[in-house]
């Protein structure tokens, strides 16, 4: 952990104009900890009098799957049209729920011209040399936690403009909480979020009972296609360009997909590979074991949690999807030669 709040605090308080920004392909940890800072630092200086001004731009638009989260279509992105050039007034680049430029797409080309002005809040365990500012929390649940908990320390009473993203974030990166990464002060968070404003059933609706055929049809073809491994134990599936054509299916169809398998009794290891429209694999992991995650997406440059992670590697995809298999394949070796694996 590298967490010190003092002086955190010092430089939220001072500073005056911000850009916050994420990882690409968004997800609702990423974009709920954007806008439930964002609003957080509004309401701040409604408090204090001092005016604050937050711009939220990302490298990618927000998937339609989750503009829900952002109703007033606050979140800009460089894939829209804005400029580094449009940024040069922010005084502090803030960058939330990823510590590694790869996944910042081009906002990391304007991070490496803010070098001096960028500030890390993040849980994941891998980083590298985005910022020489970091706080950091890898025991936290997710990074709109550790937001929740600056608004707190800032003295910010919870609006549902606040508390409806900062709470989807919560539930989702804990798989609604069923994950072991839920405690019982993960629950005590979202009693306040939920006090402050967070409509759980509204937002639960919003983001999961909004299904598209085409996604249905998704899900379908990639679970028939799964492949199973070590007596059941490992199932690694695929999407490909020629599913999302045959499904009509989108990008942002694919979210949560690998969990899909990890309902399948006896599952302890799952690993999704994604063919990208530009011809790159996104590769994602889950372990419901001692397997290492993010061991192993570091293998491909990735990086994320223990029990779930991502990378991206280079196509073409039968090669890309050899090598998840072998890494998985070895893993999964690694971790059965112990006496954990019979537990």
């Amino acid at each position: 952990m590298r967490l010190d709040w003092a002086s955190l605090l010092d430089l939220l308080r001072t500073t005056r104009r911000f850009v916050l920004t994420s990882h690409i392909r968004p997800d609702c940890d990423a974009l709920g900890s954007e806008l439930g800072l964002a609003a957080g630092l509004e309401a701040l200086s409604k408090r204090d009098g001092i005016e604050r001004h937050v711009r939220i731009v990302n490298a990618q638009a927000t998937p339609a799957s989750l503009a829900c989260l952002d109703p007033t279509r606050r979140i800009e992105s460089l894939e829209q049209g804005v400029t580094a050039a449009d940024l040069a007034d922010r005084e502090m680049l803030i960058v939330l729920d990823t510590s590694a430029v790869a996944q910042l797409g081009a906002m990391a080309d304007v991070a490496a011209g803010m070098r001096e002005k960028v500030l890390v809040i993040d849980h994941h365990v891998s980083e590298d040399d985005i910022s020489d500012r970091w706080f950091k929390d890898t025991a936290a649940e997710a990074t709109t936690r550790i937001v929740s908990e600056i608004l707190m320390r800032l003295g910010v009473s919870y609006t549902s403009e606040i508390a409806t993203p900062l709470f989807a974030g919560l539930a989702t990166d804990t798989g609604w909480f069923r994950f072991p990464n839920a405690t019982g002060e993960t629950f005590r968070v979202a009693s306040r979020l939920v006090d402050g404003g967070a409509d759980p059933t509204k937002i639960y609706r919003e983001l999961f009972e909004q299904e598209t055929l085409a996604r249905l049809h998704l899900v379908g073809r990639t679970l028939a296609g799964a492949m199973a491994s070590h007596e059941g134990k490992v199932i690694v599936s695929t999407v490909t360009q020629e599913d999302f054509k045959a499904t009509g299916a989108i990008r942002s169809d694919t979210e949560d997909l690998v969990n899909q398998t990890l309902t399948v009794k006896g599952t302890q290891l799952a690993a999704i590979a994604i063919e990208q429209s530009d011809g790159t694999i996104k590769a994602s992991f889950r372990s419901r074991c001692g397997v290492d995650c993010s061991a192993l997406a570091g293998t491909f440059g990735g990086g994320g949690h223990k029990a779930a992670a991502g990378a991206t590697l280079a196509g073409p995809f039968e090669t890309a999807l050899a090598a998840v298999q072998a890494a998985v394949d070895k893993a999964w070796t690694a971790y059965a030669a112990t006496d954990h694996a019979t537990s």
